[in-house]
């Protein structure tokens, strides 16, 4: 089981702003080392899914549409990813086991512990993390090649 690389741009588009506040699709695709092409379409679906709001223009740019600790995981993942299912049987009923099946049982535990970290998770939650990783490693955090890295970013080193 993987999340989509659209979900995990999601998530570091939307940290990005936890930390940073509203800003540019391309400068957040800059820092987060997101396609812009890929961060335009995340920024989109978050925009249907009611994570974060867009503005044209001077001043423009992308925001989360509600504080930061008002947003969870699961807001983000399913504005991307739609609806959480583990396992089809779980969400449109189509099992054809004869019930109730072990398997289907086992699944939904998982899917139910799953969807509750994602609930429970917020948006001001990644941002203390990042805080708190970014102090552990030091002020002055640079990539090998000496450039700052903005708070939160990924160790990247381009070849």
């Amino acid at each position: 089981m993987e999340l989509s690389r659209a979900t995990q741009f999601a998530l570091r588009t939307v940290l990005d702003l936890a930390i940073n506040g509203p800003g540019r699709t391309a400068e957040i695709a800059r820092r987060r080392g997101i396609p812009p092409a890929a961060a335009a379409k995340v920024v989109q679906a978050m925009v249907r899914g009611g994570v974060v709001r867009t503005a044209r223009g001077a001043g423009g740019g992308v925001r989360l549409a509600r504080a930061p600790a008002a947003v969870s995981l699961r807001d983000v993942v399913e504005s991307v990813e739609g609806p959480m299912a583990i396992a089809r049987c779980l969400v449109w009923d189509d099992c054809p086991c004869v019930q109730p099946c072990p398997v289907r049982l086992a699944l939904g535990r998982l899917q139910r512990e799953v969807v509750a970290l994602l609930e429970r998770t917020t948006l001001a939650d990644l941002a203390a993390d990042a805080r708190h990783l970014e102090e552990a490693r030091g002020a002055d955090a640079v990539d090998r090649r000496g450039n700052a890295r903005a708070l939160g970013s990924p160790a990247r080193e381009d070849h």
